[in-house]
């Protein structure tokens, strides 16, 4: 069976499960480069079939980013049960989806610049047999790190929102990049953290999105100041991750007691609260009063 088939073939999850990486420049994934940077990131990619193709024909027509460029390569990387597949583009990817990733995102100002300026950029799609949409994210992290090897500036998650440090990603010598992935906190990249400020400036929002894919309710807060900003990244992975662990659940009305401080309690948004529509369930915390 001939590439272009077996991609064809490759199915991309429902709902799909994607990340993107952004090049400081032109396009630079060569075949075997990109073999064995994924072959060598763990002993459980060890033997990964790793295929990079230039993109040719009708495979390529769909295979674009949101009305942008047409893919300049196409791939396909499986090992156990995960199959990923790459659509790389020889330019930048459309501006919008960048600036709602990128702008808000907790990145060096340097990097945050460069980020808006790349010249290139891979997106990632899961196409597996993993049912767990953690595992579903660590398999396309993998092979986004391994790819960002490559000039990889930044790494997003345009459904979460969320964008983070190519080098974050990419193993340190002996380090177990799965155990590292594994052990992301949950808003870092699955499930997106931004601040938005809808009025006062200094008591800006803080809330997660895209939580439902990951069978979890998204998270609000209303900051004191700015200074509370890494407190509540905190609590929200903690509550995440909990969550995720027990296999339980939070609901309107629930009280939380963290035993160092005033108890949360946890309410629906309001209908004036427009600004924390989620595609799933939405929980505001808040102090007890």
């Amino acid at each position: 069976m001939n590439f272009s088939v077996r991609f064809a073939a490759a199915v991309v999850s429902d709902p799909p499960f994607g990340l993107q990486v952004l090049f400081a420049g032109g396009l630079a994934l060569e075949p075997a480069g990109v073999a064995e940077a994924v072959r060598s990131h763990h002993p459980a990619m060890a033997e990964a079939i790793v295929e990079l193709v230039p993109a040719a024909g009708e495979s390529a027509v769909n295979q674009v980013s949101g009305g942008g460029p047409v893919a300049a390569l196409l791939g396909l990387v499986s090992w156990g049960p995960h199959v990923v597949k790459l659509v790389a583009c020889d330019a930048a990817m459309p501006y919008g989806p960048v600036e709602t990733c990128v702008v808000p995102a907790m990145l060096p100002p340097d990097l945050k610049q460069e980020a808006l300026r790349h010249g290139s950029h891979a997106l990632l799609y899961y196409a597996g047999f993993e049912p767990d949409p953690i595992e579903k994210y660590v398999a396309l992290a993998a092979v986004a790190a391994a790819v960002s090897r490559f000039g990889g500036l930044v790494i997003l998650n345009e459904d979460a929102r969320a964008a983070v440090p190519a080098f974050d990603l990419i193993p340190e010598e002996d380090e177990d990049i799965l155990g590292t992935l594994h052990g992301l906190p949950i808003p870092y990249l699955w499930g997106g953290f931004v601040k938005l400020d809808v009025g006062d400036p200094d008591r800006p929002w803080a809330r997660t999105f895209a939580n439902a894919r990951l069978g979890l309710p998204d998270l609000a807060y209303h900051l004191s100041s700015h200074a509370e900003t890494g407190r509540v990244f905190q609590l929200f992975a903690g509550m995440l991750g909990y969550l995720k662990q027990m296999r339980e659940e939070f609901t309107a009305g629930d009280t939380i007691d963290l035993g160092d401080g005033p108890k949360l309690r946890l309410r629906l948004p309001t209908e004036l609260e427009w600004y924390l529509d989620s595609d799933g369930p939405m929980l505001v915390v808040e102090p007890q009063e």
